[in-house]
């Protein structure tokens, strides 16, 4: 509340400094520098001037500008402008026949020949235009910075909802089959079985605790990969090779968790097949605060492919959630060779 408030006064103070300076640019320091004691009715309409000036700048940015230019009613507020600049021009009319201002300005300056009595006053219609263009820009400006908060704000629900669904739709097929394979393993293998049982609870207690932040550490989500790539080899035939690589990272980098899973299920989900021979290659690599990530797989259009279940929010919406939070720090290539029916995904991520 105190920052907003302190950020309140500062916008006034700024405002307040901007038009004492307009003031004095355009209102006051050309006569000042004429060298001669002016009558107190021409200040008088000067400083008249400027204090409708500044209502038409607030009021064409705070309620024509939004009423009407903002909502595409362009002629309305076409007429607006040139009607509020036709009565600016008529009350300093006015004013000056009301307060003699010219018989005056004519007697203190002494300028010869014929008096001039015409209705507008140039200066004062360019300030006026100035004046009302500039409130125009910066209420269009604001409009727009305010929707791209509203935009900002939008997405990043969406990315928090998503990464929320990424992990309950991880969850259903995926455990529950991973159970059903260490319960027949504790018949056979028993050792193997209490290590799957393990990494499993590790990659549940990843989900539900070190996800919760907007970020986790390097070393944590590559730990998460290679659990979910153990047990992964414990679902796929043996007609599949899997090839993974455990990468040294060196020193350890905070990143968004969840981004690299999508890429490694989707070779699992797409990339097995039940009677022909498959390769999934998984390649993690860390150089100087890049992440670089290449996933490689075999792609199966036959009936024969193995639908493995693991749901996944998809590579679409994981590409606009490495756009919402790492714009202009990461690559990502997709190439999906058709000769060889092969599918390559590599991603970098800088994470420094």
């Amino acid at each position: 509340m105190k920052k907003e408030k302190s950020k309140r006064w500062v916008i006034v103070a700024v405002h307040i400094l901007a038009w004492a300076l307009l003031g004095f640019v355009l209102m006051f320091y050309q006569p000042l520098s004429w060298g001669v004691k002016l009558p107190f009715s021409f200040w008088t309409k000067q400083t008249l001037n400027l204090v409708i000036l500044a209502g038409l700048f607030y009021a064409n940015m705070l309620y024509m500008v939004p009423g009407f230019l903002l909502k595409n009613k362009v002629p309305a507020f076409i007429l607006w402008i040139v009607g509020s600049v036709i009565a600016l021009l008529l009350i300093s009319k006015f004013v000056d026949l009301q307060l003699h201002v010219r018989e005056q300005m004519d007697a203190v300056m002494r300028r010869p020949g014929p008096k001039h009595k015409g209705v507008i006053d140039g200066l004062l219609l360019m300030t006026s235009l100035l004046v009302l263009g500039v409130s125009t820009s910066l209420a269009v400006i604001h409009r727009w910075q305010k929707d791209a908060q509203i935009r900002e704000s939008v997405e990043k629900q969406n990315i928090t909802s998503e990464l929320a669904l990424l992990k309950a739709q991880i969850n259903p097929h995926f455990f529950f089959n991973t159970l059903n394979n260490i319960y027949a393993l504790t018949y056979t293998d028993v050792p193997v079985s209490r290590d799957a049982i393990l990494k499993l609870s590790r990659m549940m207690r990843y989900l539900l605790y070190e996800t919760q932040q907007d970020t986790a550490l390097l070393s944590q989500e590559i730990s998460f990969v290679k659990d979910y790539i153990e047990l992964m080899k414990l679902r796929v035939q043996s007609n599949t090779t899997i090839l993974f690589e455990e990468v040294k990272t060196g020193k350890d980098y905070a990143m968004v968790p969840m981004l690299l899973l999508p890429f490694i299920e989707n070779a699992f989900k797409h990339g097995i097949s039940v009677m022909q021979k498959a390769t999934i290659r998984i390649d993690l690599e860390v150089q100087e605060g890049v992440l670089t990530l290449r996933v490689l797989n075999d792609i199966f259009r036959d009936k024969d492919a193995l639908n493995m279940e693991s749901g996944g929010i998809g590579l679409t919406n994981t590409q606009r959630r490495l756009d919402l939070l790492y714009p202009g720090k990461h690559e990502l290539a997709i190439n999906e060779n058709s000769e060889q029916n092969t599918y390559l995904v590599t991603l970098r991520i800088h994470l420094l």
